[in-house]
């Protein structure tokens, strides 16, 4: 049973995030492939649903072989795509708030044969015309942002006026099941080029701010937000250092709730300089210098911790 399958056994029709893949796929000739959907009426890219246990960039893979038999190059990050005007309601009912992380490849190997179940005919189109199409307004976006060719994209904190969270809104339907849980976090440096992070009150570990989007914000938005609660500080998303989706990444509370959890890892500027710590949550803060980084993040996550440093300065990774 796919991911959607059960989770949509259990909750229904009501809104979920659900994490997507999109891929701007290229030929040789830099033309895009476009996909007619069976379930819309509008132009496509190939994409689809992250299921448990995978990464996102698998992901991405997958459902291009599925959907158009290709197999595809090395992948680049286009942006990521969780603003609440993206929000979907399938011809079923289906209620969705998008975490679409959209990739551009180019062909690598094979068939370029639609599936004929989702997908019922694709053709490449050129850069230029392109945009002559009708395009739901994520897939404008991303096309837009993959022609400007600039670093990867996302959309400055917004929210609606009313927001759910994620997790208490599903909780009491799935029980303690893994679920796949999106969300942002924030590294936060000062003048001096150190890096801000937080010690967690129940296990001492060191972490920098970071939370669980809320249904109807995006994750800029829950980053600003989770920064501001967890220490006060005003801040401003300026850059993605990086995505994180591996399995590294599942974690299970001390009330065993099972969590798979998908995130984007912000460069933040900070606006107000006043900490003052969530005290429910947070015993400590420390600023770290970047060399000692590694020495302060948990065991478990120095992998991710050696990817941080690596892209502190510039470029991004996705793992």
């Amino acid at each position: 049973m796919s991911y959607i399958e059960w989770i949509r056994s259990k909750v229904g029709h009501q809104k979920i995030f659900l994490v997507f893949a999109t891929v701007i796929v290229l030929d040789e000739n830099g033309r895009i492939l476009v996909q007619q959907r069976s379930d819309f009426d509008f132009a496509g890219l190939p994409g689809g649903v992250m299921e448990l246990n995978e990464d996102i960039q698998t992901t991405a893979r997958r459902e291009v072989l599925e959907e158009t038999g290709y197999r595809l190059g090395e992948l680049s990050l286009v942006g990521v795509y969780t603003d609440p005007r993206y929000d979907v309601t399938y011809p079923n009912g289906d209620e969705v708030q998008q975490f679409t992380v959209c990739f551009s490849s180019i062909i690598a190997s094979g068939n370029g044969q639609p599936d004929g179940t989702e997908i019922l005919s694709h053709q490449f189109v050129s850069l230029q015309d392109i945009f002559t199409r009708s395009w739901p307004t994520w897939y404008l976006d991303m096309l837009n942002d993959f022609q400007k060719s600039d670093l990867p994209a996302f959309q400055q904190n917004n929210s609606r006026s009313h927001c759910v969270d994620q997790i208490s809104s599903i909780r009491p339907l799935i029980g303690t099941q893994k679920l796949i849980a999106v969300g942002g976090s924030a590294i936060i440096r000062n003048s001096e080029g150190a890096v801000l992070m937080i010690q967690r009150a129940d296990n001492g570990a060191w972490i920098f701010p970071a939370g669980y989007s809320d249904l109807g914000e995006n994750v800029a938005q829950t980053t600003v937000r989770e920064v501001k609660e967890e220490t006060n500080l005003d801040v401003i998303p300026k850059r993605i250092i990086g995505i994180f989706t591996d399995p590294l990444f599942h974690h299970t509370y001390p009330n065993g709730d099972i969590v798979q959890n998908v995130g984007v890892l912000f460069e933040c500027k900070m606006t107000s300089f006043d900490i003052q710590l969530q005290e429910s949550e947070l015993r400590d803060y420390q600023w770290v210098l970047p060399s000692d980084l590694i020495d302060k993040i948990v065991p478990k996550y120095k992998t991710y911790g050696l990817k941080i440093i690596e892209k502190l300065n510039e470029g991004y990774f996705v793992f």
